[in-house]
């Protein structure tokens, strides 16, 4: 570790320097928004910025590269075509320096190499960092995939597409999320550091191969951006290739290459480097790790609803009674009109269930919606007058249709619902509240309905 091993000099062949600025300009590309579409995104609706300002920081960390978000997270062709852009636009970079460089000797060629190489390894390494420490912070605090709501635990298992299984059973239990969360954020540290950047590289891969080939088995719609940072992680280590193999296939002694840091003759670019890297980690990490802890502590996520129900109408309700323009509805399994149960969340969703065709939506603009990657029930935001007993409903899937539905409660547990449906037929419901024990609740000691 005590001598630089930078690759300089006669080290330096053609192809290095080739796809050096490859990747460079891959690098750049990348964490630069550069589709039209980040800026023309509502980014309230997606992060919640008006009630949460910090959350600026996830729109950073989450503005992915225009491939990412199409075709359901597995733009592969994408991602080559973006690569092969980027290798000809090296190729092109690298020809124009060689043209520019023909006079000057190898010594200075190969002094900018390594100056190139070492503002590369920066790029890759921030950059990684800054993706990571939003996963690796909304795992320690396991708010990423928080525990099934009551509308999950009363869908069907076959109404979830697998990927939205995986998050489901992920989130059943903190104790592995927290723990993955732990692991993450230790690797997202050690790589802001360069005498640890090997380690944390290392530890990067370990994390990112197994979550790459979750979403290629469960599809879980991060295929790609779990490739793309695994790229990343694996590039970090590319110095050091000849290395490895010394030390793992020829068990030959080998020592870990160090990337010293540039060197500044002017002290403000000293003490701006500093200050750079120490803001960098407060704000991502420390500042927003801060905020993410008062969130889990509030029992919110971002992923559900933030606002509020009414606490006392939480829980599971079987429909008792329903009629349809006065007319009795008896319960059929199979019945499109009929509501066969209703959920109150603790936050201001209620959801029904009804035995009518879905759409299945699994697009990635909408993962962080109830109805995400299953059927079966529908979902409404609801406001509740209390004083006047009105819900107001509004579809969650279609904000434009809204309902307007009284309701009188003859005793604890019970609603009496009547109003006008979406086709504006007349409605009358009578809900009774069954108290539901789950299983998959027993080992957080506490029902589902009152957590």
């Amino acid at each position: 570790m005590g001598q630089t091993n930078e690759f300089i000099g006669a080290d330096w062949k053609w192809y290095h320097q080739l796809l050096l600025r490859t990747f460079i300009i891959y690098a750049v590309i990348t964490v630069i928004p550069l589709a039209p579409s980040f800026y023309s995104q509502d980014f309230d609706a997606g992060f919640s910025v008006a009630n949460y300002p910090w959350r600026w920081l996830d729109v950073v960390s989450q503005n992915n590269p225009w491939f990412f978000g199409s075709q359901g997270g597995k733009n592969y062709s994408g991602w080559f075509v973006t690569l092969f852009i980027c290798f000809i636009a090296g190729a092109a970079w690298l020809l124009i320096e060689k043209q520019i460089s023909k006079n000057k000797n190898a010594l200075e060629s190969s002094t900018g190499d390594g100056r190139f190489y070492n503002w590369f390894f920066i790029l890759v390494r921030y950059q990684v960092a800054l993706r990571m420490s939003w996963f690796a912070i909304a795992k320690v605090f396991p708010v990423q995939m928080p525990f099934p709501t009551i509308s999950q635990l009363n869908t069907n298992l076959g109404d979830f597409t697998p990927g939205k299984l995986y998050w489901l059973t992920t989130g059943v239990s903190p104790f592995f999320e927290v723990f993955a969360g732990i692991f993450e954020l230790v690797a997202t540290i050690l790589i802001l550091f360069r005498r640890t950047a090997t380690l944390g590289a290392l530890m990067m891969i370990a994390i990112l191969l197994p979550i790459w080939f979750v979403n290629i088995g469960y599809d879980a719609g991060v295929e790609l951006a779990s490739l793309h940072l695994l790229l990343l992680s694996l590039l970090l280590l590319a110095k050091d290739a000849t290395k490895f193999w010394q030390l793992l296939i020829e068990h030959k002694a080998a020592a870990i290459s160090y990337i010293r840091p540039p060197v500044f003759s002017r002290q403000w670019k000293k003490v701006g480097r500093i200050v750079l890297k120490v803001g960098f980690i407060f704000i991502f990490l420390v500042y927003r790790g801060y905020h993410y802890g008062k969130l889990y502590a509030a029992g919110k996520t971002f992923k559900l609803p933030l606002d509020s129900g009414v606490a006392s109408f939480t829980g599971f309700y079987n429909v008792a009674e329903f009629k349809i323009n006065n007319q009795v509805i008896p319960y059929a399994p199979y019945d499109s009109l009929r509501w066969q149960n209703v959920v109150f969340e603790k936050f201001n969703t209620i959801s029904i269930k009804v035995a009518k065709p879905f759409k299945l939506n699994t697009q990635n603009k909408i993962r962080t919606t109830e109805y995400y990657g299953n059927i079966g029930r529908l979902f409404y935001g609801y406001d509740a007058d209390t004083v006047k007993h009105v819900f107001t409903l509004k579809n969650r899937a279609d904000t434009s249709k809204k309902v307007l539905l009284t309701y009188t409660i003859p005793k604890p547990g019970s609603f009496i619902l009547k109003g006008l449906n979406e086709r504006k037929d007349s409605v009358y419901i009578v809900l009774n509240r069954i108290d539901k024990q789950y299983p998959l609740a027993v080992k957080r000691n506490t029902k589902v309905a009152g957590d």
